[in-house]
């Protein structure tokens, strides 16, 4: 009975040294290793490297090849990849960008509004409450640092519609 279990453990052992070993890189180009193709993750399957072992190797040497049949990966249009970013990113990306930058237009007319009437009513002699008196202070210290923050986001949103139209993003998503 001890000589079966020595035996048995004998052949799982010479089995497991002659594993196939599967290779693939993710998408932060990691490359990973494993001797069990359920562990690569579903969408790296398709893009696997085998490293058969060389008992298998020698088996196949005898026999022909496998017809082999190609087909393109099945993929979403949503994990199509664009440079180093699927194109939900990108989309992602530009709305928040624009909305930051609707937000802070937005935010520098008022203020430019805000200001211009304080001025005028100051011209023909307004009386202002405290509070009138701090907002259109407070408005004319942050109106220069809006402003600039204006235009480095429409430098960015320059930027990143460049680099967009680089990589090959659809131009319904850059605009």
């Amino acid at each position: 009975m001890k000589i079966l279990r020595v035996i048995a453990i004998l052949f799982f052992l010479a089995s497991a040294a002659y594993a196939d070993l599967y290779q693939w890189k993710d998408r932060e180009g990691v490359i990973h290793i494993t001797d069990d193709l359920k562990k690569v993750p579903e969408a790296y399957r398709n893009k696997v490297k085998v490293f058969e072992s060389t008992a298998k190797e020698k088996e196949r040497e005898a026999e022909p090849p496998p017809a082999v049949i190609i087909q393109p990966p099945q993929r979403d249009i949503g994990e199509e990849i664009y440079g180093d970013h699927t194109l939900e990113w990108w989309r992602q990306t530009f709305i928040k960008r624009k909305e930051e930058l609707a937000s802070i237009e937005s935010s520098v007319t008022a203020k430019r509004q805000y200001i211009d009437i304080f001025e005028s009513g100051r011209r023909t002699g307004q009386i202002f409450e405290p509070t009138e008196i701090e907002t259109y202070n407070r408005y004319k210290s942050e109106l220069p640092r809006d402003q600039e923050r204006l235009v480095d986001l429409r430098t960015d949103l320059d930027e990143l519609r460049r680099k967009a139209t680089i990589a090959g993003v659809p131009r319904e998503v850059r605009d």
